[in-house]
């Protein structure tokens, strides 16, 4: 069934989009949603999201191509996106819809399929649009690098009609992280997002608790299942999830974590003790970051890098694994994706050579 009038969801479509999304995931080896997956659907996505970067002309080119394309060769598909997008794009765009930023759950109850056009940021944003399950997303890149980006953006006819047509695909289910904030007396804070609802946040790459605009280092102590582990001195904590570890995490000196591997990444930011190392912690561990008597002021809380929120004394942050992880499409195998990403974005392992040095020993 196609839709009608284009725009914002009517009430009336309740036998297109009264449904589960018509996905099934199988996993193909591991021993947890960590491993390696297939994807099938029974008669192809019927609904597909398209997330973009904004403020961009090379990927407003690519909205406008893609979801004509999708529009002209699968007609019975419906192309969803975002409000501001709908708006902007009404003229070129004219067949698409959009749900209203107010009903945010109906991304996961309608969404088959989500495609992403820009950069790891745009997938960051995608992840925030699914506080729960999460459909499985396709990324193409539009000539920049990224590590969660499979596909160049030249490709996308061959990746999508491949995708639609055979209605299976290779899966890397990337863990997530359920963040909630507390009082001193452990009550449920309110997440600042205008519904007055007290709810989970959820993050792709990390959580970030530090001292902010503040001067002073932050004085945090670090629970493990309600064990105190230590109570860290320093600029700040991150608490990433494997796909994060090549994030913030890294650059603080974390270590590079596999996204088939669960984990919490536990990683300080210039702690004052040296001897403060990150750890590795298994999946099923819940961490408490409590704000210490000995602050000099609240710290902040970033959640992928956007987010803020503050905590002052005695409050704390808690972060577990989340049930819903982030169903990624590969390009192929996943290990050899991460791997070609590793050597292709960070040159691990590879020496800084100068030119001219290296023009001079060669001419002698």
């Amino acid at each position: 069934m196609v839709l009608d009038t284009p725009g914002v969801f009517p009430k009336d479509l309740a036998p297109t989009f009264d449904r589960e999304p018509n996905r099934e995931i199988r996993q193909s080896f591991g021993t947890t949603y960590g491993g390696n997956y297939k994807l099938k659907w029974e008669d192809g996505p019927r609904t597909i999201l398209i997330i973009k970067k904004p403020n961009d002309e090379q990927t407003d080119n690519a909205l406008v191509d893609v979801a004509s394309w999708i529009h002209s060769q699968y007609p019975h598909v419906n192309v969803v996106v975002e409000p501001d997008v709908a708006e902007e794009f009404a003229e070129q765009l004219p067949f698409v819809y959009s749900i209203p930023d107010g009903k945010r759950v109906e991304y996961t109850r309608v969404t088959d399929l989500v495609i992403t056009l820009g950069g790891d940021g745009t997938i960051l944003h995608t992840s925030s649009l699914f506080n729960s399950a999460v459909p499985p997303v396709i990324s193409f890149s539009m000539g920049t690098l990224g590590f969660l980006l499979p596909y160049h953006i030249n490709n996308y006819k061959t990746a999508l009609q491949k995708l639609i047509e055979n209605c299976h695909a290779s899966l890397l289910l990337r863990m997530r992280l359920k963040c909630t904030l507390h009082g001193a007396d452990g009550r449920r804070l309110q997440a600042k997002d205008g519904s007055g609802r007290i709810n989970d946040l959820t993050v792709m790459n990390e959580v970030n608790l530090h001292r902010g605009r503040y001067p002073h280092l932050t004085s945090i102590g670090c629970f493990v299942d309600g064990h105190l582990i230590t109570e860290a001195v320093a600029d700040g904590l991150i608490v990433a999830s494997p796909t994060g570890s090549t994030a913030y995490s890294l650059s603080a000196g974390g270590s590079i974590v596999h996204p088939s591997i669960q984990s919490l990444l536990l990683t300080p930011i210039c702690p004052r003790s040296l001897s403060f190392r990150p750890v590795l912690l298994p999946p099923n561990a819940t961490i408490q970051l409590k704000i210490g008597e000995k602050s000099r002021g609240p710290a902040e809380v970033s959640l992928d890098g956007k987010e803020t929120f503050f905590l002052d004394r005695n409050e704390f942050l808690q972060v577990c694994m989340s049930p819903f992880p982030m169903p990624c499409v590969n390009r192929v195998h996943a290990g050899e994706d991460w791997i070609k990403d590793i050597n292709d974005l960070l040159n691990w392992n590879k020496g800084f050579h100068n030119k001219q040095t290296m023009s001079h020993y060669m001419s002698e």
